[in-house]
């Protein structure tokens, strides 16, 4: 099944618990079938009790209804899981895949508007399929293991539950980038958490890796 609405393609990632299914962040079929995409922490390489939750709404343009706390899931597997790069696919026992390619951040240009769709509250339990707008505000290289990985830095704060989300230039049928999540300084000897939330990512920069990387995976 080909689907080109984005509501078929980017999907909340959860976990199976005693209390119910716990929701990790986001994921997006790609096109090959049965396979998405999602940073590597979401899942935090563990597949047990690993869902794929399918979306109630047929377009993004419907209305999303909160209190409906019912949901339809398919069992998900980690395929491949690159944690240099942060990337993980991952594969379920369905035949859905996207018509949107993985392309790369090079052809991207700072300044550029970009949109994300994701579940930027979906770790607070609130399931809802999200579009943001905003633009490229720098191309960078981040240093992981000593290899360099192209990413975008992207003028937004994001939330932990948009982890995963698909990065698309609009009117393109095309995927670019991943997001990852806060550029902020990687804290190796402890740090301040304020309710959980480290001070330091509540700033106005997200940054994301090239689709390039989740495409190299796939071949």
């Amino acid at each position: 099944m080909f689907f080109t609405d984005i509501s078929y393609v980017v999907h909340p990632v959860g976990r199976i618990t005693p209390t119910g299914i716990s929701l990790l962040g986001t994921a997006f079929f790609i096109n090959k079938p049965g396979i998405l995409a999602t940073a590597s922490h979401v899942v935090g390489n563990n597949d047990n009790g690993l869902v794929i939750i399918m979306n109630r709404v047929n377009s993004i343009q419907d209305y999303q209804d909160t209190s409906n706390m019912q949901v339809s899931y398919v069992p998900a597997k980690i395929k491949e899981i690159n944690p240099i790069y942060d990337v993980c696919l991952l594969e379920v026992p369905q035949t859905i895949q996207s018509t949107l390619d993985l392309t790369s951040t090079d052809s991207v240009h700072v300044g550029e508007n970009i949109s994300i769709f994701g579940y930027p509250h979906c770790d607070h339990g609130r399931m809802v399929l999200t579009q943001q707008n905003t633009s490229v505000g720098a191309k960078i290289l981040i240093n992981s293991s000593g290899i360099k990985a192209k990413n975008i830095v992207l003028n937004i704060q994001s939330r932990p539950g948009q982890s995963g989300s698909p990065i698309i230039v609009p009117g393109s049928s095309s995927i670019s980038a991943m997001l990852i999540g806060s550029y902020a300084p990687q804290v190796t000897n402890g740090g301040i958490s304020i309710g959980g939330i480290d001070p330091q990512t509540l700033h106005q920069t997200t940054h994301a890796i090239s689709a390039a990387y989740i495409k190299e995976m796939t071949e």
